[in-house]
């Protein structure tokens, strides 16, 4: 009787995810390999995504599965998707910065959708115009801007009451940033025949001031005394100075940068060349790429951990996102997800 009740806790504590159960009775272990997979570069490979229902969640990260029309919702500390959110063509990706709001752009239905995270459902949705992509959020968590591209506008939204509290005409609008002190938002502009970042004053309703530069901008970082950004069919990162609005010497990559944000502000920029497939490290004071760390096809996103220990690349060719040590500067483990992962955001 004893060793049937044994088996039976045994099986009920492997559902919930203990790796082994031994009594005196009875002993069971899971296979090790159904959770510590080794991919060829030698790091350990997360399972497929799976739901985890009863399990603790701790800090959660969001990623825009581009293919599956859907946010994933991933366990940090397991590695694990505990959840999918269906969010049509989900471009753009924020998380306010006390953690509780996720914001995703709709590129079909020409809106923002809002996500809380203490139960993980879509809670608003605002209309915001045709295609918004690339999503900010300054600093204090109080406005968000949206670029939206088919029309032609950057429109700033009140992060509390999920309301739009202004549109600034900004052509073929696609991301922006925004400066520490949550003033300006720069918006990248691309217009084919007059590329430009626009600078937005966020704090008055004055018009905003337009910077010629050579080609489309496609994601922006701004720093304390320049703008880093990428730009479309440019195989380098720009470098604008808003204090003069001119152009420096632009920053080679291995081919089609697409996201770039600072890992440690003055000292180290973050690229990710989706042609090579890396995650790529800019000496700040040398203005030169100094280590490359392959990560995967179509390298499309870096996200920092709170600590800023590690960054997360989503590869949207691979399906996976890769987590890299970047003090080891290498990758330690790879996460499936579903299909084209993009913008990924981790909560504080």
């Amino acid at each position: 009787m004893n060793d049937n009740r044994d088996k039976i806790l045994c099986v009920v504590a492997l559902l919930f995810g203990l790796q082994a159960c031994a009594s005196t009775g009875a002993a069971m272990t899971r296979d090790a390999g159904d959770d510590d997979r080794v991919n060829d570069a030698g790091a350990r490979e997360a399972p497929p995504p799976r739901d985890m229902p009863g399990e603790p969640v701790g800090r959660k990260a969001y990623i825009g599965l581009f293919g599956d029309s859907a946010i994933a919702v991933l366990d940090v500390d397991h590695e694990a998707v505990v959840k999918t959110i269906p969010v049509t063509a989900p471009d753009g990706l924020i998380v306010t910065p006390d953690g509780e709001k996720i914001f995703v752009s709709s590129t079909d239905t020409g809106t923002v959708k809002v996500i809380a995270t203490d139960t993980d459902e879509v809670t608003a949705s605002i209309e915001v115009g045709a295609k918004p992509a690339g999503l900010a959020i300054t600093p204090d968590g109080k406005l968000l801007v949206v670029a939206v591209g088919g029309a032609d506008e950057a429109v700033i939204v009140d992060v509390d009451t999920n309301a739009v509290v202004r549109r600034v005409p900004v052509g073929q609008a696609h991301a922006s940033c925004i400066t520490r002190d949550g003033r300006y938002a720069y918006v990248g502009s691309q217009v084919t025949t007059a590329p430009a970042v626009v600078k937005v004053d966020l704090t008055q309703d004055t018009p905003p001031q337009t910077f010629a530069v050579d080609k489309s901008p496609r994601m922006l970082a701004c720093e304390a005394d320049r703008i880093y950004f990428t730009a479309v069919g440019l195989d380098a990162v720009e470098l604008f100075d808003p204090a003069t609005g001119k152009l420096e010497a632009p920053i080679p990559s291995d081919g089609s940068p697409h996201d770039v944000r600072a890992a440690n502000s003055g000292q180290t920029e973050l690229v990710v060349s989706q042609t090579a497939g890396d995650l790529e490290f800019i000496d700040v004071p040398s203005q030169s790429i100094v280590a490359r760390v392959p990560t995967g096809k179509l390298a499309h996103w870096i996200t920092l951990s709170p600590d800023s220990a590690k960054a997360y690349v989503t590869n949207e060719g691979d399906d996976n996102v890769s987590v890299v040590d970047l003090e080891a500067r290498q990758v330690t483990s790879t996460i499936k997800l579903g299909k084209a992962p993009r913008k990924m955001a981790i909560q504080p």
